[in-house]
């Protein structure tokens, strides 16, 4: 059996499980970070695993994918009764056609990719031991499927929330590009813990609550609820150095023409932060590696 087909059929369950002597990840010795072979074979194992996820998540619903749509949209429609019409919140910024339930979505839309992506790649490993011990598997692909379904929802949820923005008037075109900026930052964030906590949770399996605690202080921490005005001046310092401020802030802007409130310091932060975590997180997977067929 061929690399490619022994690691697609894997990757669909349907693996016989023989092993196939292919140098998909080998560790480097001292400080360096693992440099990853892609072959065409990685590619199509993750499409399968995320078409896979899909099937699953939806299966036996009657609508299928279309939930996918509808419940952005319901989010939509819910916060704009309860912020705009029943509290009478105010945006903060953007144009006078954006309401605070806009002002809010465009926060909640990266919060909830990585959320959604952070946690679910923590088990990956663990939750998928049958993969991890083919030596022809990639268990990295696992944590990668799991950030691209995360983002692959939130880019549904975000044309829906466009198409809203573009009916009612709000929607900034011109500040569009800032998003090239923002969801790859995003993407090397999440990815990068997304491989930590998945490598530090075959060893300590309470990484997923920590992790489950320390994201909801980080939301907390994060201006997606209150404008970052509303923060007081001996703390707003630090909540501008939050890499999340940053990114939230590049989307309001991008998506609304908000002023994000945080500016260059938040983006550099969210910029650094997410280099190094990707770095760290790849290092410490690679490191770890050899050790999962004994621990899962």
């Amino acid at each position: 059996m061929s690399e490619e087909h022994a690691v697609l059929a894997e990757a669909k369950g349907t693996g016989a499980g023989r092993p196939c002597q292919a140098e998909v990840s080998e560790p480097r010795q001292g400080w360096r970070v693992t440099r990853w072979r892609i072959s065409r074979a990685h590619v199509l194992a993750l499409r399968e695993l995320v078409k896979r996820d899909f099937q699953s998540r939806y299966a036996g619903s009657l609508f299928g994918l279309l939930w996918s749509f509808a419940q952005p949209l319901w989010q939509i429609v819910l916060f704009s009764f309860v912020f705009g019409t029943v509290l009478g919140v105010r945006a903060d910024g953007g144009s006078g056609k954006v309401n605070f339930a806009m002002f809010l979505f465009c926060g909640l839309l990266p919060w909830q990719a990585i959320q959604e992506a952070v946690m679910r790649s923590a088990t990956a490993v663990t939750d998928n031991a049958n993969l991890v011990k083919k030596l022809s598997f990639p268990p990295q692909i696992l944590v990668f499927s799991m950030v691209l379904v995360a983002l692959v929802q939130e880019l549904i949820a975000g044309a829906v929330f466009a198409v809203v923005l573009a009916v009612a008037g709000g929607l900034e075109w011109r500040y569009l590009p800032l998003l090239l900026i923002a969801v790859p930052l995003q993407v090397a964030l999440t990815l990068g813990l997304g491989l930590l906590l998945a490598s530090l949770q075959v060893f300590v399996r309470d990484v997923t609550q920590i992790a489950g605690i320390v994201l909801a202080a980080w939301f907390y921490l994060t201006p997606i609820v209150y404008p970052i005005r509303y923060v007081p001046e001996r703390f707003r310092a630090w909540i501008e150095w939050n890499p999340l401020s940053g990114l939230v802030g590049l989307y309001r802007r991008a998506l609304i023409g908000a002023d994000p409130g945080v500016g260059w310091p938040g983006v550099a932060s969210l910029a650094t932060v997410a280099i190094l975590v990707l770095i760290g997180g790849a290092w410490v997977f690679s490191r770890l590696k050899p050790a999962f067929v004994d621990e899962v």
